[in-house]
């Protein structure tokens, strides 16, 4: 563990200094020798990134025995963190009412696909923890035009790198509980949610007798009159009216009070 940390380390010096870019990605894909990207495990090419898996990784360290909650995920993950700017991306208050007193970390990266999630699980991210429970929401980068997927990503492809994390997870966390969030809905296209809505079945069927898997559908969550409520995302609110993919201040704390419902049920 010690010799992948120090090549996290000097990664995270590489893209400081401006000596690692995009191009690169192609490389450490074939590096792997999977012809799938979604599980050819390999990190984000971008400084911040870099400097935030150094921070968690040292945060895991300092962490042993203290962390009972563990968050693993994309930007929707990572969202918790923020404290603004209001009302549509307030939630920050949100974490410390559902999560902070279960002794919680944040482990979401924006941008993050499941490769990036296997990557960091495997360079030390949760060396030595032990929650007793995983909240783990990842897929929908993969299943959406990125730019720094190398191939498209079918939904059989995204469903081997979501079951790879959670598989990952079990392996170096065997006895805490892995609640999947199913991959929410969104309004980018038709195409992007018929692959979520693949994966979400492909994987919900492989962990259906699971014992260590608990699998949590939020997407009635998003729905109106049997469509996407589109005012639940702050996405086509901003500047540039992005389509309806991230959960603003108000569906988040439905979200949170249904992940904390499916974990400490009865506890509050």
């Amino acid at each position: 563990m010690v010799r992948a940390t120090r090549r996290g380390f000097a990664f995270g010096c590489l893209l400081a200094a401006g000596l690692l870019w995009a191009p690169t990605w192609a490389w450490l894909s074939q590096r792997q020798g999977d012809p799938n990207p979604a599980v050819a495990a390999v990190p984000q090419l971008l400084a911040w990134w870099a400097v935030r898996h150094a921070e968690r990784v040292a945060r895991a360290k300092i962490g042993k025995g203290d962390i009972d909650l563990l968050f693993v995920g994309d930007s929707i993950t990572q969202n918790y963190e923020k404290p603004g700017p209001a009302p549509d991306e307030v939630f920050l208050p949100i974490w410390e009412e559902y999560f902070a007193p279960h002794k919680a970390l944040n482990l979401g990266y924006s941008g993050d696909q499941t490769q990036n999630v296997l990557w960091r699980l495997q360079h030390d991210e949760v060396d030595g923890l032990t929650p007793r429970d995983v909240v783990l929401l990842i897929g929908t980068n993969n299943t959406v035009a990125k730019p720094n997927a190398t191939v498209p990503q079918t939904a059989e492809q995204v469903t081997a790198g979501v079951e790879a994390v959670v598989d990952e997870l079990h392996r170096q966390l065997p006895a805490a509980k892995i609640t999947v969030i199913e991959i929410l809905p969104s309004g980018i296209s038709a195409e992007k949610s018929a692959k979520d809505a693949a994966v979400n079945r492909a994987v919900a069927a492989r962990y259906a007798a699971i014992l260590y898997v608990r699998m949590l559908d939020l997407s009635g969550l998003f729905m109106k009159d049997g469509a996407l409520d589109a005012g639940l995302f702050y996405d086509p609110r901003l500047k540039a009216h992005g389509a309806p993919l991230h959960p603003d201040s108000e569906a988040q704390w439905k979200m949170a009070a249904a992940v904390e419902a499916a974990l400490y049920a009865g506890s509050r």
